[in-house]
């Protein structure tokens, strides 16, 4: 009877500390925007690919493009092998998850230019278009 208390007591501190307070953002909604491939991401824990969202978004990173444009991008987490084609438009189906953000943080060197982007989890492709 002691053990198994002791044991429950424990498996309750545990999971309280395990709790992140920092991360209070919610995993987001599937979200559908049009996207254009550009390039493998940073080295990741998941494979990593960057997207150039066409529509904004609070999850993506917004940069300044060419003639004053917003530029929206995104390093999408598990992006299929059909997808990545340079410069292919597709109607990306995404959520954000700050916990895979954060288990998927670069690691070591990043030969691109655009680091850090936010990152989005892969979700699937709209057939049609996104509303």
């Amino acid at each position: 009877m002691w053990f198994s208390k002791n044991i429950a007591s424990a498996v309750a501190i545990l999971a309280f500390l395990s709790c992140n307070k920092d991360n209070t953002e919610p995993v987001s909604d599937i979200q559908c925007i049009p996207a254009v491939y550009l390039t493998s991401y940073c080295p990741t824990k998941t494979e990593t690919h960057l997207v150039r969202l066409l529509r904004p978004t609070q999850y993506a990173t917004r940069m300044d493009g060419s003639e004053g444009k917003e530029v929206y991008l995104a390093a999408v987490i598990n992006l299929p092998q059909s997808l990545i084609k340079r410069d292919t438009v597709f109607q990306l189906q995404f959520h954000y998850d700050p916990n895979a953000e954060q288990q998927n943080k670069a690691v070591g060197y990043c030969n691109t230019n655009i680091a850090p982007a936010k990152m989005v989890v892969y979700d699937g492709v709209s057939e049609s278009e996104c509303p």
